[in-house]
């Protein structure tokens, strides 16, 4: 899924919510019932799909690795248990199955926002949290990008307050990472450093 403004426009940063009905899924439920009045969505993005497996991809390894000890272990005349291959392997797909079904859940409840005023990160399956920094508050930001990141196309951009040592608004995996942090910088300098951000 492509990160894409709320309403395209040649200046990305001068995207602006659409209140066209013929055009609401622009903006969705979940993005305007974060919205204050007055309040105008500039993007919103969502992690790479990438995310479902990249993300904690460690848990899939684990899995496997598991699976084949005790299908290694099932051939071992001196294994004090008996765990044969028909066991084994539908319970390591039933595994990855319950794991690719929560990041998939995990993936849709995540949303970035940016607007006039603030950046939002959204996230939450069965409880919802909400992080959020004015942009007249954004002192620095950065990509992170690890190596499968770039080779996908995607990466990490982290934003830190005022007199915080360290990012506290953080959108993970986003696709094009540089032109959205563009996008962002660009708002900051726009609404917040420059005039109307609160």
């Amino acid at each position: 899924m492509m990160t894409e403004p709320a309403k395209p426009k040649e200046d990305l940063c001068l995207a602006e919510a659409t209140t066209d009905p013929n055009e609401s899924s622009v903006i969705s439920t979940s993005v305007e019932e974060l919205l204050q009045d007055g309040e105008t969505v500039l993007l919103v993005s969502r992690p790479s799909p990438w995310f479902v497996l990249i993300d904690g991809g460690w848990a899939y390894l684990l899995m496997i690795t598991i699976a084949l000890f005790f299908a290694w272990l099932g051939h071992q005349v001196w294994a004090p248990i008996d765990v044969p291959e028909t066991q084994v392997f539908p319970a390591l797909a039933a595994a990855i199955t319950i794991r690719v079904v929560w990041k998939l859940l995990d993936w849709a409840n995540r949303i970035y926002v940016l607007t006039d005023r603030r950046i939002i990160v959204r996230r939450g399956v069965f409880q919802f949290s909400m992080i959020e920094a004015p942009l007249n508050r954004i002192q620095h930001s950065a990509i992170f990008t690890r190596l499968l990141e770039r080779i996908l196309g995607m990466g990490t951009v982290g934003f830190a307050t005022a007199g915080s040592g360290t990012f506290e608004i953080v959108w993970e995996m986003v696709p094009a990472p540089i032109e959205v942090h563009r996008v962002v910088n660009e708002a900051i300098e726009r609404y917040g450093r420059g005039g109307s951000g609160t």
